[in-house]
């Protein structure tokens, strides 16, 4: 019997993306709405946490022309009662008349992401973040069943019963993603679409953003031999965002390398879709200058040629050697083939363009990531980073383009850096399958070791802290809400915050972050506390000492129920007495820990008592999130 299944899946861009507060500055510069893929991966550990099988990709999803398509379309198309009619590939064989298609709607899960495409008047936005959810959910209901479907047609283990094995399901999260309540509407989706749900021994977690998991990817993808020391740079270039993290290796460990973030992880609204539509902008800006041609080509020509599995050949091998030409013909769909248009470049039912028009598609979007490149350079210069970058490693669809690396390796010739000097410049092999098998192999590394990830610290992106009391003092607590305590008889600065982990803190990723707590408590008295965890993403030097003084938010309140803890286990105490001669009043004190697990896609908490994790038949913990942040 198989003990367990692990399956990574990575819901990626590919041919579109929405619009981020930065690209929605300028509505001329917005990315419209396009198609999406996700990617999936998984593998079987046996036992000792060895890989039964090599990392198996799926590849046969329905509808696709070939059983090579290593990715799936994220599309959805409803009925006019709202019934789910097709998903993925099979939405392009849908008749579309009186239907609704979606497509690209994972990343408007983010409130500002949607609330900027509002704005801007993206019409094929969600209405709300809840309607994003239930389409998220929706297509990924359809994904589990196939992901099902495939594991248990290639390993034979229907007889078994799907739901006794333990199966793990790992998704990554956009780099993008700062809002915790964001990952826990993506999370609702995922439990909504029966991932993680379907057996006792299932789960389904959110592991590493899209940056670190290429980076894991990348790292175990190249014939490098990293040494301990070695700095590099992972730029993730896929179709909606270019995503980069700054990694050091801490330790030379087999299968994979130890790795520790250097500077946050960070992440850019530039993709292949925006070379898409620029494309579409130049044909249609082409064709609309001939009237005569209304009649005869398609009205949806230039999407249907930017779709075309002739355009994708050129664009992504634009820049190699054998495949360089002055000229590039792209067959148009729908024109008859001895057709011919002078002026407009139209040659035998095939529109021209040369070597320069398709440069021009790339130069915007590379220039950028030149920009992005030597600002990471110039981050590791002004923190004074003894070790300069020994490799930059490229991925993602428009990262396995040869133009791009070609670009990136002449500008740092031409204007060489100090951190850079001695760069190599690598691809990925299989770039478009490196966050999906790098989520993967994050997580069998964990298995194999123990719980030791690949990346074994990685750099906070917010600060969190804990609102708690303090013993007052006049000198430092200045306008504090100040108050007795009827028990002890001493005064306390109330709301104020301990800050666990401050903004650019290095997090070990091996260890939580633990926080005592004592409470007095009468006997018989209930013994469940709130506890109120705030977040800032202010620099570290100006955070608040409380929450009267703002630039801090609510997180979340964990409730700490610590029911049936006798009150031989806790510490007793005497109230403060008037009289010398009475005897004051008895009291307890409760003391117990909080574990907090920060991970870069989500927060947990624990809780701990006498040494051991709290569990005594009831629920020990609860973590309310505030309404205030949710998206809706």
């Amino acid at each position: 019997m198989i003990a367990s299944v692990v399956a990574a899946m990575g819901f990626r861009s590919k041919q579109g993306t929405g619009p981020n507060p930065e690209n929605c500055k300028d509505p001329e510069s917005t990315p419209g709405v396009g198609a999406r893929v996700t990617g999936v991966s998984w593998a079987r550990p046996q036992k000792n946490h060895a890989l039964q099988s090599p990392i198996q990709v799926i590849h046969d999803w329905p509808g696709v022309a070939t059983r090579n398509e290593q990715k799936v379309q994220t599309a959805l198309v409803y009925n006019a009662d709202k019934s789910l009619s097709s998903w993925g590939p099979l939405c392009e064989e849908d008749d579309w008349t009186e239907k609704e298609r979606w497509e690209f709607f994972k990343i408007f899960l983010d409130k500002p992401t949607l609330d900027a495409a509002h704005q801007v008047g993206i019409s094929q936005a969600p209405r709300s973040v809840r309607e994003a959810q239930k389409l998220v959910g929706d297509f990924l209901r359809q994904v589990y069943a196939h992901v099902k479907y495939t594991v248990e047609l290639h390993t034979g283990i229907s007889h078994v019963g799907w739901e006794t094995l333990a199966v793990e399901f790992v998704f990554s999260a956009p780099t993008t993603w700062r809002s915790q309540q964001t990952i826990n509407t993506f999370k609702e989706a995922i439990r909504d679409a029966g991932f993680g749900v379907e057996g006792n021994r299932h789960s389904a977690t959110v592991e590493l953003t899209e940056s670190e998991a290429a980076a894991v990817g990348t790292i175990k993808g190249t014939t490098v031999n990293f040494r301990k020391g070695d700095v590099f740079l992972s730029i993730d270039a896929g179709g909606g965002t270019t995503d980069f993290a700054l990694m050091r290796v801490v330790e030379e460990r087999q299968p994979f390398p130890l790795l520790a973030q250097i500077s946050q992880v960070d992440g850019i609204g530039i993709g292949a879709s925006l070379i898409d539509q620029a494309f579409v902008s130049l044909i249609n800006s082409r064709f609309s200058q001939f009237p005569d041609l209304v009649d005869i080509l398609p009205r949806d020509c230039a999407e249907r040629l930017v779709k075309s599995e002739r355009f994708r050949i050129t664009k992504y091998k634009f820049g190699e050697h054998v495949y360089k030409s002055s000229t590039y013909k792209l067959p148009l769909d729908g024109v008859p083939f001895d057709f011919n248009h002078e002026s407009a470049r139209i040659e035998s039912g095939k529109v021209v363009l040369n070597w320069e028009e398709i440069q021009s598609l790339f130069d915007p979007h590379i220039d950028r990531i030149i920009e992005k490149v030597v600002e990471q350079l110039e981050w590791l210069k002004a923190n004074k980073i003894t070790q300069p970058i020994s490799y930059m490693i490229l991925s993602g669809g428009l990262g396995s383009s040869r133009y791009v690396r070609d670009r990136l390796q002449e500008y740092l010739a031409a204007k060489p850096h100090s951190y850079a000097r001695s760069v190599k410049i690598l691809q990925a092999m299989e770039p478009q399958l490196v966050v999906v098998k790098g989520l993967l192999l994050d997580r069998m590394q964990r298995l194999e070791s123990g719980s030791v990830p690949v990346i074994v610290s990685r750099i906070a992106r917010s600060s969190y802290g804990v609102v708690c009391k303090a013993p007052y003092d006049p000198n430092i607590h200045v306008n504090e809400n100040v108050v007795t305590d009827p028990l002890d008889g001493k005064k306390y600065a109330m709301g104020m915050i301990d800050w666990l982990i401050k903004k650019g803190d290095a997090v070990d990723t091996s260890k939580a972050i633990t926080s005592t707590f004592s409470r007095k408590v009468d006997p018989g008295a209930a013994r469940c506390w709130d506890l109120d965890i705030y977040t800032s993403d202010i620099d570290s030097d100006f955070l608040p000492a409380s929450i009267r003084h703002g630039a801090a938010r609510l997180l979340c309140t964990v409730r700490n129920n610590l029911t049936n803890v006798g009150d031989n286990e806790l510490v007793t105490k005497r109230k403060a007495k008037r009289l010398f001669f009475i005897k004051g009043k008895k009291y307890y004190v409760c003391t117990f820990d909080v574990h907090a697990i920060v991970a870069p896609a989500d927060l947990r908490f624990e809780l701990w008592f006498g040494g051991r994790k709290f569990s005594r038949n009831h629920e020990p913990i609860k973590v309310t999130w505030n309404e205030e942040l949710t998206n809706v």
